[in-house]
């Protein structure tokens, strides 16, 4: 196989780039392999539940050569020509009862993006809207969240151990039919209209970039990657990846720390193509 052949699509968080505690950031190893994949004739992109804002910061020296899945699929962007060629917006009513639940259950933050950023809702309790540490995120007044076209709403979970509780509740939510949920992270708890999913983005990006001859490789470390993977031609994972992943990967890479796309292309035996 030869690189002109291929089109590879990687997850972000867990997957391209390195822990929160080591950055995050793109290990030099994935930038370097990255570079000599996209000369050589293949085509790299994104398959992420970030912005593209934050997500074309890490690329500043690369050209992904397809459009971008930010959003984990409810936003295509083109960073070529800068401009978005779909977004999918979350019903007003799920939003609702997004925030409903939010305001009668403890050990809750209420998190939420449009395509351009990351918020968190304001709740009465300002000692606990402090209390997470993430400064990516804005923080919006109720108010502000039911003016926003978001494209997903995401419930960040104190205790981990709830996670499994508070999924089953939200498929009681009176909107379930409008809506999938999608599992990020141990603790996050994504919610998108039902349409969306990196599947269906990947799909629509493929289309978009006239790649639908060429090998689809996807990478990726959790649960939100799988319907992605199960698009692929072939499906990869770093080692650091959940055990759902894991089981249906067909190669396997070192962990996002040391370095999963350089690994995937060594692989695949591209770097000489």
């Amino acid at each position: 196989m030869k690189a002109d052949e291929v089109i590879i699509f990687s997850d972000m968080d867990g997957t391209l780039l390195t822990d929160w505690s080591m950055g995050p950031r793109v290990p030099q190893n994935n930038l370097d392999a990255i570079k000599k994949f996209v000369a050589a004739g293949g085509m790299f992109s994104i398959a992420s539940g970030r912005q593209f804002g934050e997500t074309l910061r890490y690329f500043e020296s690369i050209e992904l050569s397809a459009p971008t899945v930010q959003g984990n699929g409810a936003v295509i962007y083109d960073s070529v020509r800068g401009l978005v060629h779909n977004k999918i917006i979350l019903p007003e009513p799920v939003k609702l009862e997004c925030l409903d639940y939010r305001n009668r259950t403890k050990g809750l933050w209420l998190a939420a993006a449009d395509e351009f950023n990351i918020y968190q809702i304001e709740s009465d309790d300002r000692a606990w809207d402090a209390s997470i540490n993430d400064l990516r995120r804005k923080l919006i007044s109720v108010e502000e969240y039911m003016a926003l076209d978001l494209v997903k709403t995401c419930f960040v979970i104190a205790d981990e151990t709830k996670l499994s509780s508070i999924a089953a509740d939200i498929q009681k939510f009176e909107t379930v039919d409008m809506f999938r949920v999608t599992q990020s992270s141990p603790v996050f708890l994504e919610i998108l209209e039902k349409s969306v999913g990196k599947a269906s983005g990947v799909a629509q990006a493929v289309k978009l970039a006239g790649a639908e001859g060429r090998t689809l490789v996807c990478i990726g470390d959790y649960d939100n990657d799988i319907d992605m993977l199960s698009l692929a031609d072939i499906a990869a994972c770093p080692s650091n990846s959940s055990p759902r992943v894991l089981e249906m990967a067909d190669i396997v890479t070192c962990s996002n720390n040391e370095g999963a796309i350089a690994d995937l292309i060594r692989l695949l035996n591209l770097e000489e193509s």
